[in-house]
């Protein structure tokens, strides 16, 4: 099992992707959406995340209103993997609930509290170091 992490940095408006293999990965099954994450499982000492979405490994998101860590088709009208195209219109939609199992493929996490060293310096990778 492993998971793709988005984090992102709301000071400095950049995106990074880790890759958290076991047995990391395990720590954030049966988390949900909202929850808070020390940042020491990615790598981040002194931070904190909290998670803000993800997808499944077919591609269809989490929901936060929606319990449990399943699949299930629902009916839609706004939000989170519908976006109507008429004022009014209704889908029905396979979303996936807002908890974390094994079947979640990205997760999108927020910093929330900053640690001593910058998000650049822990998750970026310049140019020089790729090439070692």
């Amino acid at each position: 099992m492993d998971f793709r992490v988005v984090v992102s940095d709301p000071k400095s408006g950049k995106a990074y992707q880790v890759e958290l293999k076991d047995p990391g990965a395990g720590k954030l099954l049966g988390k949900k959406i909202g929850d808070k994450i020390e940042g020491d499982v990615l790598g981040m000492p002194g931070y904190s995340v909290q998670v803000t979405g993800g997808s499944d490994r077919e591609g269809f998101p989490l929901r936060a209103d929606l319990p449990g860590s399943k699949r299930r088709k629902i009916l839609v009208s706004k939000g989170v993997g519908y976006h109507p195209t008429a004022e009014g219109k209704k889908k029905r939609k396979s979303i996936h609930g807002r908890d974390i199992s094994s079947d979640v493929g990205q997760i999108n996490v927020k910093v929330i509290e900053s640690g001593a060293k910058s998000v650049e310096e822990l998750l970026g990778k310049t140019p020089k170091e790729e090439e070692k």
